[in-house]
């Protein structure tokens, strides 16, 4: 079934553009109101976190990067600095969506109101700071190499084959958030392992042939791998692993937006 007029609202909401991005920047303000340093701890955590990682794992437990045992400080630190980024793109959006609605009960009450504007603002603000690490990561990068790859520009299309799942999940747990309040719970339990399953703390070919076909089924592999592949080994991706991501994240950006669109009728009796 083609997508109808309402769906499109959810897609492409040209008409609420100016109040996304208005609510996109209080929401990142918010983060920092009250804080001494303000904003400029969007620098400061990633940096901090990446001379931690560097000093815990290279210098402590003498860490080595499987495949590449002869690399330095700094290339392996980059090497989980570029996992946990991904990774943490996820669990920010995750960990948010499941409160969206239940967080904004007026807003719910408010007829006028386009409640699936929120999951574009809550997507689009953890995009700002995975931007933000992302640019330490290439500083990174520069510093290590000495040069930027043309291979930079594949995370172009990373970025738009994360974007619809991101988009996806976020309409659909917000929506089962209204009526199972315990999902915020099994959310955090959820990316306690997902993290360990993803490839952050080691490459994916470190793992048996049979384990590498199954991880393909977890969201946070290719877009690791990419990311990697772009940023720091200076090589081109699959292109066709990229396209079947992104049919795969726009099938579930429209079933996200039709969950959200049919349960979206009880918002207020719950609440």
């Amino acid at each position: 079934m083609l997508p109808t007029q309402w769906m499109w609202q959810y897609l492409l909401p040209k008409q609420h553009t100016q109040l996304i991005l208005q609510l996109t920047k209080r929401q990142i303000q918010q983060r920092f109101k009250g804080s001494i340093l303000g904003a400029a701890w969007v620098l400061i955590t990633p940096i901090l976190m990446l001379a931690v990682y560097t000093f815990v794992f290279k210098s402590v437990l003498k860490a080595k990067w499987p495949g590449n045992e002869d690399a330095n400080n700094i290339e392996f630190a980059l090497q989980i600095f570029s996992g946990l980024l991904v990774f943490g793109l996820f669990a920010e959006v995750l960990s948010r969506a499941a409160t969206l609605i239940t967080d904004q009960p007026n807003m719910v009450k408010k007829v006028i109101f386009p409640l699936p504007i929120l999951a574009w603002v809550n997507v689009l603000c953890a995009l700002f700071f995975a931007a933000v690490n992302l640019m330490v990561l290439i500083v990174g990068a520069l510093i290590m190499r000495h040069e930027l790859s043309i291979h930079f520009v594949s995370i172009a299309a990373l970025c738009m084959a994360c974007t619809p799942l991101l988009l996806g999940l976020s309409w659909g747990l917000a929506a089962l958030g209204v009526y199972l309040r315990d999902l915020t719970q099994i959310i955090t339990l959820i990316l306690t392992p997902l993290m360990f399953l993803s490839p952050i703390f080691y490459p994916i070919t470190a793992l048996p042939a049979l384990i590498q076909k199954v991880m393909v089924l977890n969201p946070l592999v290719l877009p690791i791998e990419v990311l990697r592949e772009a940023v720091l080994t200076g090589q081109w991706p699959s292109w066709l692993a990229i396209i079947a991501y992104t049919l795969v994240s726009l099938m579930i950006m429209v079933m996200g937006a039709a969950g959200f669109h049919k349960l979206k009728k009880g918002f207020a009796d719950v609440l």
